[in-house]
């Protein structure tokens, strides 16, 4: 398993690398981690393939170079039209999420800045360990059904932003998880998904809404 920065080529994704290890389909989010364009199209290839793959059981997704995800990406042009396409592969990205009929693990080996950690909410179970780091700041709108995850599922311990989920050791984490990973993908995750967001066509309405606002109209967010 890749902890930090190994993960191999695979042809057709330069954005993310893919491929099975054992039962369990491994998505690392590569260097340098930003939720772009490219990034959404190859992830929603990743669940396409992974629905219609019967020895893939689960999914784990994780990051290089000690960075989960550095949050979104946006078109520099920042049109409307360029805005709303790119949320609207935001918005096809979750719904392809919350329709996989397979288990979905996130394990944040490193730092998640922004929608960077509400991209790993979205996991059924989220891994962290003590080399996890959350950033939180108002340099984005918050997407990708973070304004339901984070609330409940992000904590302040001290001075620090924890995660609720499955603590990992540092060291060889993601050796640990993948380990859980493989009894863990017995359970029919998949069923109990939509309960946990009940009301996500509202939310993704909402946050379409406050993503645009903060991008199109909102005094000093240009």
């Amino acid at each position: 398993m890749a902890q930090t920065s190994s993960a191999p080529t695979v042809e057709g994704f330069r954005k993310i690398s893919f491929w099975r290890e054992e039962s369990v389909g491994v998505v690392t989010i590569l260097s340098p981690g930003y939720i772009e364009n490219a990034l959404l199209e190859e992830m929603i290839r990743v669940f396409s393939i992974a629905a219609m793959d019967d020895k893939v059981s689960s999914i784990l997704i994780t990051g290089t170079n000690y960075i989960f995800s550095r949050g979104i990406k946006i078109p520099e042009s920042k049109t409307y039209a360029d805005l709303r396409d790119y949320y609207n592969r935001v918005k096809s990205f979750v719904l392809f999420w919350i329709a996989l009929e397979k288990p979905i693990f996130t394990a944040i080996n490193g730092t998640a800045i922004n929608n960077g950690i509400s991209f790993a909410l979205l996991g059924d179970e989220v891994f962290h360990s003590e080399n996890s780091k959350i950033v939180l700041d108002k340099e984005e709108p918050v997407m990708l059904m973070g304004s339901s995850t984070i609330p409940e599922r992000v904590v302040l311990q001290g001075d620090t932003l924890k995660v609720r989920g499955i603590e990992a050791g540092k060291d060889a984490m993601m050796q640990e998880v993948f380990e859980k990973v493989k009894n863990l993908q017995k359970i029919s995750y998949h069923r109990v998904r939509k309960n946990r967001f009940p009301d996500f066509e509202k939310t993704l309405l909402q946050e379409e809404i406050d993503f645009l606002d903060f991008y199109l109209w909102c005094e000093g967010c240009k």
